[in-house]
């Protein structure tokens, strides 16, 4: 465990999805000595679609940048910069990129990452890539 309270996106593995449109970081998980949450970072490429899930738990997405569609038990509705998402538990839950821009969130889940059904087992597969370089990057 590490007691150093300040997290990073370099500090930790960035993951991407096996077909290459999602990349995920997590910043705080049960291994980082959280007992009743785990945040993270999630970066979507234009023309994306995370897959669809659901918690035990509430969920919370900060946007950082973009705009995309987020469909919460059928309901479709468009989120942008500065956003915050209210993802009541157990609503079934997913987001999809229509923009040509890299659409990013910072995510919170009240609950630990160790609570979240098959999450680890999902995560332990996604290759790792190189967090300095890459699509997922804020325009220079």
């Amino acid at each position: 465990m590490d007691d150093n309270p300040i997290r990073t996106v370099e500090s930790e593995e960035l993951l991407e999805s096996p077909d290459g449109g999602m990349r995920d970081t997590v910043l705080i998980a049960d291994a980082h000595g959280a007992k009743n949450l785990c945040a993270g970072m999630v970066w979507i490429a234009p023309g994306n679609t995370i897959h669809e899930d659901s918690h035990p738990f509430d969920e919370v997405y900060y946007v950082v940048r973009g705009t995309a569609e987020i469909i919460l038990d059928g309901v479709r509705s468009v989120m942008k910069a500065g956003d915050v998402i209210n993802i009541r538990s157990p609503k079934l839950h997913r987001v999809h990129n229509f923009s040509d821009e890299v659409f990013e969130i910072f995510w919170c889940i009240g609950g630990p990452m160790s609570e979240l059904p098959g999450v680890e087992e999902e995560l332990a597969k996604w290759p790792r890539v190189d967090v300095t370089k890459g699509w997922h990057l804020p325009p220079s």
